[in-house]
């Protein structure tokens, strides 16, 4: 791990728990994820296992009121949206995830109180880990729709955030694209006041925090990108918006969870995606001790090229 991003992550941990957290993750780029539970000690998630993290003690509610405070930078209002999701995202694209006590409202989540449990999954930029999928992915010398897709926790944020880079500054396969991100979760651009703190391109223009359905029509009509690239799209509203985007002529760019092809096409939303050949590619990410790797490209008829 970089120093800039260890320095990243430090800041949220409890102030108690920091001369331990940096012996574990200076230099360390095997550690994905960090997980603080009261009540337990801290554990890391490095090459898919989870083991705790050498000097922890138990974590008390104090630990995680104090880890709460400097996620929302010490104003949990200014996050009620974020927390109602259950993630926020801080500095640097790195993802926390809250889990506690849920407050309803007609059957809604209202807020989480109590937080208890907080997942920290740490975004690191793997330049060049979509290089060698870019031969698969042009014809011609232009870029296919494509969709990324795996189980949770294997690399599809990563590998996408470094196809936009390559698509956006031109590569052996194809010409320099302008790219627009709709990036609700900031985890692609991890943007700071705005300003991306990932290397997207220099082509790349990024719409930071605002939900897929309503950004993907918005960055269409105001930055006229000839890529859109979306993270993590779902059935319902996430599906619509990306056939309405595709019958706009843009290239699409966009992941999705899903363990296999078969699984993936159990969802109606993505059935009909395939139906219509919205996506012209497919590929299918295994975590094998790197995120980003793939195991299986598709044709837009799901038909195996790799």
């Amino acid at each position: 791990m970089k120093d800039y991003q260890m320095e990243e992550i430090l800041h949220v941990l409890p102030v108690r728990l920091r001369v331990s957290a940096e012996q574990e993750l200076r230099g360390n780029r095997q550690i994905q994820e960090i997980r603080l539970r009261c009540g337990k000690p801290v554990k890391l998630l490095e090459n898919g296992r989870e083991r705790m993290m050498q000097g922890s003690t138990v974590l008390t509610a104090g630990d995680m009121q104090e880890t709460m405070e400097f996620v929302s930078r010490f104003s949990m209002y200014a996050y009620e949206e974020e927390i109602r999701q259950g993630f926020l995202t801080i500095r640097g694209g790195h993802r926390v995830g809250i889990a506690g006590k849920a407050v309803l409202s007609q059957g809604q989540i209202r807020t989480i109180r109590n937080i208890s449990f907080i997942h920290i999954r740490i975004a690191c930029q793997y330049r060049d880990c979509a290089l060698g999928l870019l031969p698969y992915l042009y014809e011609n010398g232009r870029l296919r729709s494509t969709l990324i897709f795996s189980a949770p926790g294997q690399g599809k944020t990563t590998l996408m955030r470094d196809l936009i880079r390559l698509v956006s500054d031109g590569n052996a396969f194809g010409l320099p694209e302008t790219v627009a991100v709709v990036d609700e979760r900031g985890e692609l651009a991890a943007c700071d006041q705005g300003v991306p703190q990932n290397d997207l391109g220099a082509q790349t223009d990024v719409l930071d925090g605002c939900p897929k359905t309503l950004g993907m029509r918005l960055m269409l009509r105001s930055m006229a990108p000839s890529v859109l690239a979306v993270d993590e799209i779902a059935e319902g509203s996430d599906v619509d918006a990306v056939f309405k985007a595709a019958g706009c002529g843009c290239v699409l760019l966009a992941t999705a969870h899903g363990e296999s092809m078969d699984r993936l096409l159990e969802k109606e939303g993505f059935r009909r995606l395939k139906q219509a050949r919205v996506f012209d590619r497919y590929i299918q990410l295994e975590n094998e001790g790197a995120p980003g790797k793939w195991s299986h490209i598709y044709n837009g008829e799901g038909g195996k090229l790799l």
